[in-house]
């Protein structure tokens, strides 16, 4: 993986999707005691950053790979993502969720077009259902983040954060990405160690299931059990582990990594709604939360915080 690829990625799905904005405002700024800096991909289509991964694979294929049709697996917004990149290209596109998923990311992932294959993950795993479609079926299957062309796409949110800086001559101190199997900070790491070298990257985990930290601290990739139910569902896979493909980047890339709570991300989402007009899902807020608690973080300083996603049951409470 590198820079090369991620602006490849950019040309290829631009044409499908804008750019998304950097918002802020001196009340935020007041509150956190830095210069907040919030990249909203949340604003993406699908509601989610997953857009850009989903996209770039899709178009990267061949016309017999297309014609063939692919297959995904997710909890959400890896769905929904690979559902509307199948419909712009035209691809069939098979979609295995497990049946407890979010019913607004399920009925959306439906509404896109995508056939769904709901599981149960007590008895079967979503690997074992996408290889069937892969034998029986030659479909080729897009992961959430073990694949290439997936983190370059991801990695399109970096190339837009570090050009408005550039554009703005401004050089931030941090930046905080939530991480799950590492595709988005792994994408957006390649930006910043090409772009701004001395930015600390901060990877955020919820506190019930932080694989990347304990596998930081043993210097392997480690499975670690989640511990309790979240509100951050989006990043809590069945085996919360470090990808393959995403953990020689981000170890190399990544300064250090942040677990929060659940009671301090939604008061991150309460700041995001009540003062950039954001309204998110958990781990759209995660990233704002750990910034708050970091205390590696001096006043002052510019820092930069991923909305990742806006996909929840806005007819629930938080």
């Amino acid at each position: 993986m590198n820079y090369q690829m991620l602006l490849a990625a950019e040309k290829n799905i631009r044409p499908f999707m804008d750019e998304t904005p950097m918002l802020s405002s001196p009340l935020l700024d007041e509150q956190v005691g830095s210069k907040v800096l919030v990249k909203a991909d949340s604003l993406c289509a699908t509601g989610a950053f997953k857009l850009r991964g989903a996209l770039n694979a899709v178009s990267s294929l061949t016309e017999q790979q297309k014609k063939a049709g692919v297959v995904a697996f997710s909890t959400g917004n890896h769905a929904q993502a690979v559902a509307y990149a199948c419909r712009q290209f035209g691809v069939k596109g098979i979609i295995i969720m497990p049946k407890y998923a979010n019913k607004v990311k399920i009925k959306n992932t439906r509404a896109l077009g995508a056939e769904l294959v709901l599981f149960d993950p007590e008895c079967e795993t979503r690997e074992s259902l996408a290889e069937h479609f892969q034998q029986q079926h030659g479909m080729t299957l897009i992961k959430p983040y073990d694949h290439p062309d997936v983190i370059a796409g991801q990695g399109t949110s970096g190339l837009e954060m570090v050009n408005y800086c550039h554009a703005h001559h401004i050089s931030p101190d941090h930046c905080y990405v939530p991480v799950s199997g590492g595709g988005y900070l792994a994408g957006i790491s390649i930006a910043f160690r090409q772009q701004f070298p001395n930015c600390h990257l901060v990877g955020v985990e919820s506190e019930v299931s932080r694989p990347w930290f304990v596998s930081m601290q043993k210097n392997e990739r480690t499975h670690v059990q989640q511990q309790k139910e979240s509100i951050c569902d989006a990043i809590l896979p069945p085996r919360p582990m470090p990808g393959e493909l995403t953990w020689p980047i981000v170890r190399a890339n990544v300064s250090r990594f942040l677990s929060v709570s659940d009671t301090q991300v939604t008061a991150a989402m309460n700041m995001l709604e009540a003062y950039l007009g954001l309204a998110t899902e958990p781990c759209g807020a995660i990233p704002l939360a750990a910034a708050i608690v970091d205390e590696k973080r001096r006043e002052g300083e510019t820092i930069l915080c991923v909305v990742s996603g806006r996909n929840r049951d806005f007819s629930a409470a938080t």
